[in-house]
């Protein structure tokens, strides 16, 4: 006789399977902090090369043109800290961004996988209790 409590639980815990699970479990494998700070250093680096990128192709745009650019030493000293002070504030930005991102990603997995163990908790509990009555009888 099919058990339908049983196929119930069962149900939901392959439906969890299908759709969560290897997401939510690599997540969790990390803890918060672990897993932030290490999404943060892929932002660093694809800032970064974002950045230097955008900035090599400026200059090549601005040589190719060919334009006489007439500057002194503190008008160049400007622009470069310019540049640097422009990348420190998208960097902070993105850094926000990140953090707050993959912060409530760890907690929507770590959530995630107790819903998956309480059914398996409650699946268990469910077959032991079954037995133990089946035992009784």
């Amino acid at each position: 006789m099919i058990d339908m409590t049983r196929v119930y639980y069962m149900t939901e815990a392959a439906v969890f399977e299908k759709n969560h699970k290897n997401d939510a479990i690599d997540i969790v494998t990390y803890r918060r902090k672990d897993y932030i700070l290490l999404h943060m250093l892929i932002v660093l680096l694809s800032v970064t090369v974002a950045y230097a990128l955008l900035v090599v192709s400026v200059l090549f745009m601005v040589l190719m043109a060919r334009e006489e650019l007439l500057l002194n030493v503190t008008q160049m000293a400007a622009i470069a800290l310019g540049v640097i002070l422009l990348y420190v504030v998208i960097l902070i930005i993105y850094f926000i961004i990140a953090h707050k991102y993959y912060g409530e990603k760890h907690v929507k997995a770590r959530q995630e996988i107790t819903e998956y163990l309480d059914i398996l908790n409650d699946l268990r509990d469910y077959e032991n209790a079954k037995r133990t009555l089946d035992e009784i009888k």
